[in-house]
């Protein structure tokens, strides 16, 4: 099954369409993935606080307020879209990149049902040319996929890929006195996967 963007959000109640909103709003700010889609998100995440002002006014039971709060929910949706195919193009197809955007994605089962949030993700400085990266075990997890790339993070980054079932990898002959950035993945069964925050570090 192609893994794609979900686009619910556009038939989502306020709430939960504001609550998808601001979660992409988060995960696509200063996210090296999408490095050109800064003017959208900060247009994204600027009609995501006019979009609440407008929710908490629209109780009133006002049918202009109600009005006015519509719109600016058309706005938001307008602009999720724009975001959804910027990152639809960038990714090319990479569930990573997807998940990273903070969009909810198919082609990926049950995401969320059983695999646990990637917590405590830190990454160990060892001797010239190594790092380790570990994360907190994950309930329900099959695989860890260590990964590194030396900076810049570009879309088109060779990532260095390191597939085990340890929650710990250590990285060899990285380049000396050279940043690198560093993620792991966890997989679930039934192909769920979840992502950890990006973290970057000079190599000794």
């Amino acid at each position: 099954m192609k893994v794609k963007i979900k686009k619910s959000y556009r038939y989502a109640s306020d709430m939960e369409s504001l609550k998808i909103a601001n979660r992409v709003a988060d995960s696509t700010k200063g996210n090296p993935s999408f490095p050109d889609a800064g003017p959208i998100q900060t247009r994204l995440e600027k009609v995501c606080g006019e979009y609440t002002g407008t929710i908490n006014k629209a109780g009133r039971n006002d049918r202009t307020l109600a009005a006015v709060k519509n719109g600016k929910k058309a706005e938001m949706i307008g602009i999720l879209d724009e975001l959804a195919d910027h990152v639809t193009a960038v990714s090319n197809g990479d569930p990573a990149k997807l998940l990273s955007s903070g969009f909810d994605i198919s082609g990926i089962k049950a995401i969320d049902q059983n695999l646990a949030e990637v917590e405590k993700f830190t990454v160990e400085l060892g001797g010239p040319g190594i790092a380790i990266t570990r994360v907190k075990k994950v309930t329900g997890a099959k695989a860890y996929i260590h990964k590194c790339t030396p900076d810049p993070m570009t879309p088109d980054s060779v990532w260095i890929t390191d597939t085990t079932t340890d929650r710990e990898n250590t990285f060899t002959n990285l380049k000396s006195v050279s940043r690198y950035w560093f993620q792991v993945f966890v997989v679930g069964k039934d192909k769920q996967m979840k992502g950890s925050t990006l973290m970057s570090k000079v190599i000794q």
